[in-house]
């Protein structure tokens, strides 16, 4: 809603105003963006510079009906036209929609409100309204739909002192991702790494040389072949025997491509999560939007166990490293005692 005012403001046509389409009368609100519009322009990938085709298919060829298909069988050909809306974005709206799926909009947003969890029955936690002494409690809402038909368990927590705790555990762990060690061990990776990407240039560079070699042997041939020092079949022969060998040579360079082109990728995750955790600890109160950047979701037990699902494996990593330090100190502090 607030993209389709911002929109509105500045008086950005709408699509059918922009594509000059008439569409019956024109009501007192036309020409305001609605935000069943934005959020349809943001779910839709062809606005990213794809074309997706092989979304529906005839039930045989005597039928007019067709059957949708699953996503993975659709064909998706990328940068296919210029894009208005990044990868970056299309993906932060596809999680922001599947967080908020089925929830209704209340007065108080909470910051981790769609990312809870039932570790047990998998379905989602609600966040209820704040009772007469204005605590806040989370409940497992098919306990609260099902209960009475023994569904679930009803997980209640007070969700003030699990928020306050949860900002807690995430600036631990993005501090312990920033420390010294972490850092070193990450500056020896990245040495490690390019030293790789450097052996995997040379021999894309080889493998194109060969390729060269064979070619030129091919033409030599070619022009054997037309003085008649060799035969039409030994030509044939020996072209297709060339043919194969380069084939060859550039599925490997198509392969070395590939792993370079996933490094290169790898490097710039690395960056937005160093520049992700930079943003977070300066922040005294972080927005949603940068928590569902780090965190996938959040799993709550019966027994009040909490298990964070982080969207990058370093600091999902690092927080399990946490989670068995504090588990291996608190078995000591019991065996001490």
């Amino acid at each position: 809603m607030q993209i389709a005012d911002y929109l509105s403001k500045k008086k950005i046509p709408i699509p059918s105003d922009y594509n000059k389409k008439k569409r019956g009368t024109k009501s007192l609100t036309y020409g305001l963006w609605q935000q069943s519009t934005v959020r349809f322009i943001l779910s839709n990938e062809i606005y990213t510079g794809t074309v997706i085709q092989g979304k529906r298919k005839k039930v045989s060829f005597k039928s007019k009906k067709f059957i949708d298909l699953p996503e993975e069988d659709w064909i998706k050909v990328e940068n296919m036209h210029e894009a208005i809306i990044s990868k970056e974005d299309f993906e932060k709206v596809k999680k922001v929609i599947k967080s908020t799926k089925g929830s209704r909009v209340v007065q108080n947003d909470y910051l981790f409100k769609g990312l809870l969890r039932c570790h047990d029955c998998g379905g989602y936690i609600g966040i209820r309204s704040p009772d007469k002494n204005g605590n806040i409690y989370g409940r497992c809402q098919r306990y609260g739909r099902f209960g009475n038909f023994q569904v679930c368990s009803p997980h209640n927590f007070n969700y003030q002192v699990f928020e306050e705790q949860m900002l807690e555990v995430l600036r631990q762990v993005c501090k312990e991702y920033k420390n010294k060690k972490k850092l070193e061990e990450i500056a020896k990776q990245t040495k490690f790494k390019q030293s790789q990407e450097i052996d995997l240039k040379k021999q894309i560079d080889s493998f194109k040389q060969d390729i060269e070699k064979e070619t030129r042997k091919l033409e030599v041939m070619y022009e054997d072949r037309l003085a008649g020092i060799i035969s039409l079949e030994e030509y044939i022969k020996n072209a297709n025997r060339i043919k194969e060998i380069v084939k060859g040579y550039e599925q490997s360079i198509k392969e070395f491509e590939q792993k370079l082109s996933g490094e290169s990728n790898n490097e710039k995750e690395k960056i937005r999560l160093d520049d992700l955790v930079e943003e977070f600890l300066k922040l005294k109160k972080p927005s949603k939007e940068i928590i569902r950047e780090f965190i996938e979701k959040i799993e709550i037990h019966s027994d009040k166990q909490v298990d964070i699902y982080f969207n990058f494996k370093p600091l999902q990593q690092v927080n399990d490293n946490l989670k068995k330090f504090i588990c291996a100190k608190k078995k000591y502090e019991k065996k001490a005692v």
